[in-house]
């Protein structure tokens, strides 16, 4: 099966691409996109500023930001599945996350509007970080939710052609190559990585992108996969996957 990438020049998309024309997107101010940023950054400095993780003080900081911080995770109130995603353990992992949130958050708050970016992010990161929970345990991390932003682009920039702007084939291309890398990283024990959620949010992100671009008329399928998908995140927010078949 021949996988099809977004065209690298905006000027490609057109009726042979079986796409809209480019059309670029308003300019506004994605100011949902910033306040991610300055809430994880924030976050990012009260957590380090109080301490070591053999501090008790960090751990009283890590839970009230939001993040888990039971051994048991669904001990945990659920709404901490998305407020977790916006914790970072690391500067490298804080960083990358926000690199790529400033590169397609704009981008996706022009095309479909702050308010559908806010649902977007908020569905997103809670299937993704219950998903991650349910197969390989409790993380943290925004990165399901950035992978999802690339899954969503990559399959509906048809119909939303000002993602061309900022996104493209060596966009999805890259972001397949770190996950290649992720792999062996963990792998190999040299990072803890959340190779679930980044695989779970860029699915669920591209199911909706297919949905979307297809629309609720000749799109059926998209919208009933992307049904199922979420009521499988949803009960992965309950029990670990092993709970649920019988492992």
């Amino acid at each position: 099966m021949k996988i099809n990438f977004p065209p690298d020049n905006a000027n490609e998309a057109g009726a042979w691409r079986n796409s809209r024309v480019f059309e670029a997107f308003p300019i506004v101010f994605p100011i949902f996109t910033y306040a991610i940023v300055l809430w994880c950054a924030v976050a990012y400095y009260l957590i380090y500023s109080v301490g070591s993780a053999d501090d008790g003080q960090y751990y009283e900081m890590l839970n009230r930001l939001g993040a888990r911080t039971l051994q048991d995770p669904y001990a945990e109130p659920k709404w901490k599945l998305l407020t977790s995603c916006l914790i970072h353990g690391s500067l490298m992992h804080i960083i990358f996350n926000m690199m790529w949130l400033v590169q397609l958050g704009p981008l996706m708050e022009r095309g479909i509007g702050t308010v559908k970016t806010v649902l977007f992010v908020v569905a997103t990161g809670f299937i993704s970080s219950s998903i991650s929970t349910a197969i390989e345990g409790q993380g943290i991390g925004f990165s399901g939710v950035v992978y999802a932003l690339c899954g969503f682009m990559w399959t509906a920039w048809p119909r939303w052609t000002g993602f061309l702007e900022k996104f493209g084939g060596q966009t999805v291309k890259l972001m397949i190559f770190w996950q290649l890398i992720c792999f062996v990283l963990t792998y190999t024990g040299a990072m803890n990585i959340g190779n679930v959620a980044h695989i779970s949010g860029m699915a669920y992100g591209a199911l909706i992108g297919k949905w979307a671009c297809a629309g609720n008329k000749h799109g059926k399928q998209w919208m009933a996969a992307t049904i199922a998908f979420t009521l499988f995140g949803i009960a992965c927010a309950f029990k670990p996957l092993s709970a649920w078949v019988g492992l």
